[in-house]
């Protein structure tokens, strides 16, 4: 289900960037094009584009929040600066965009019908405004600082930059780690016939991440279903007595990913 709603989320990332690009290549053509009929038409471009961005930003919107919900990334700091970072920009870019185009489309028109009291420096300044310049600078950068808060994940204070240390555990106990999305060994050994703990270091910054253990890899019948934690920090699960044989474990948060057996001899 977190995979679905991720792919949901990149369909709507992708939607986004398809009308977003248009937009920045019309802000970046009014820079140089003097011809008001073709000016016009420039913006008519991008004006066609606006519904599918709004359309494709509530995709987004609504694959990443149920995904953030689905993959507990809400007790990460860089979702809610994606998230904050969005709002910022569509605001800004409301607020400096809409009135710098619709001021250079009035212009354009008026040009285009003949009008004469707007001589070609008058429509020279309109296109280089500082506006013009502003929301390329915004559109892009801010494109670019979400796309690094997405990919990168950075804890930003809401989680230890330190990783916590491992608490000290009596009778037999089994070790294992993970980075980023990953387990640091496939399989681990376990004594059977007594119980024993769990210490799991998640050293995966702002990624949250558990230990279930499984009776086999159809994960119907849970064992142990370990809390998850957000890194960096350790945690201790306690297991009951194993018989011997071959049980399966997973990160219940990146199921498909993060696999592995655990063998009680």
């Amino acid at each position: 289900m977190y995979r679905w709603w991720v792919f949901v989320h990149l369909v709507g990332v992708f939607g986004f960037l398809a009308a977003h690009g248009v937009s920045m290549s019309v802000a970046f053509r009014l820079r140089r094009e003097r011809d008001p009929r073709k000016v016009t038409e420039l913006l008519q471009l991008s004006a066609s584009t606006v519904k599918g961005m709004y359309v494709s930003v509530l995709v987004l919107l609504v694959g990443g929040i149920v995904a953030g919900f689905v993959g507990h990334w809400w007790s990460a700091g860089w979702i809610w600066a994606a998230l904050g970072l969005l709002i910022l920009i569509t605001l800004a870019m409301y607020g400096l965009a809409r009135p710098y185009y619709q001021r250079v489309g009035f212009v354009a028109r008026a040009m285009a019908e003949g009008e004469t009291s707007l001589g070609q420096d008058q429509f020279d300044q309109v296109l280089r405004s500082s506006r013009g310049v502003w929301v390329i600078v915004i559109g892009i950068g801010g494109l670019v600082a979400i796309l690094y808060l997405m990919l990168f994940k950075p804890a930003l204070g809401f989680s230890s930059t330190t990783a916590a240390p491992v608490p000290t555990v009596s009778g037999p106990s089994v070790a294992i780690a993970a980075s980023e999305l990953a387990f640091d060994v496939p399989s681990v050994d376990a004594p059977a016939g007594v119980a024993f703990t769990i210490v799991f270091d998640n050293k995966a910054a702002g990624v949250p991440h558990n230990v279930s253990i499984y009776t086999d890899a159809s994960a119907s019948t849970a064992i142990l279903q370990g809390k998850i934690v957000t890194g960096p920090t350790t945690v201790t699960y306690r297991v009951r007595a194993l018989d011997p044989g071959t049980y399966f474990f997973r990160c219940d948060v990146h199921p498909t990913q993060m696999t592995g057996d655990l063998v009680a001899k």
